[in-house]
């Protein structure tokens, strides 16, 4: 069988939507299960995690014995139809049908990996935080030279980097969320080499 691949970003809304079944639909996401009824759609996003993830589309059939009606009326196939949806527009469509057998079975439609990776236009004002306190020998800076400042980089959510130099050469940094209030300010100290002259 052939897998299908997909890649999102970290911010998007995935969801599958169960189109048409018989007899029963379900999907596994990596280890998670979740039952569909036909005509419904599960968001899987928070199922998802940065990475590969690996979704699998399945249909369960009863077995002839156990609906012995499907003789009489003609129904000897089953079928599934899935459709994945990624900010609200459709990415693919799964389907497959085949005829029933006397035992039941579990039928896969489709495998599909759907490939994670961080959305880095659109950092958080947090994570731009952090990144700048793991810097060696940073240090918060007086959010009031935040006006002295000027900005430096503007991502797409509205999130800015900006910029400003003292009067002694100091550059210094500075957040500012998607209404334009400064949340972190730093600046890079003095550093110790350790070395004696």
């Amino acid at each position: 069988m052939t897998t299908n691949t997909i890649s999102v970003r970290d911010t998007s809304l995935v969801q599958i939507r169960l189109v048409e079944v018989h007899d029963t639909g379900h999907i596994t996401v990596n280890a998670r299960h979740f039952s569909l009824k036909s005509g419904a759609t599960i968001d899987i996003t928070s199922s998802l995690y940065e990475g590969t993830n690996i979704v699998t589309f399945f249909v369960s059939t009863d077995s002839i014995k156990d609906d012995p009606s499907r003789l009489l009326t003609g129904k000897h196939e089953w079928l599934g139809r899935f459709e994945v949806y990624i900010d609200g527009e459709i990415s693919g469509s799964y389907s497959k049908r085949g005829a029933y057998l006397i035992g039941g079975k579990e039928n896969v439609i489709a495998t599909v990996e759907v490939n994670v990776t961080k959305d880095v236009s659109k950092p958080t004002a947090i994570q731009l935080i952090n990144q700048l306190q793991r810097v060696q020998g940073m240090t918060d800076a007086d959010k009031a030279d935040f006006v002295r400042s000027h900005p430096h980089i503007i991502f797409k959510n509205g999130v800015t980097i900006h910029t400003w130099k003292n009067h002694l050469g100091v550059d210094h940094v500075f957040i500012a969320d998607y209404s334009g209030k400064c949340v972190y300010g730093g600046y890079v100290g003095w550093l110790s080499t350790g070395q004696k002259a």
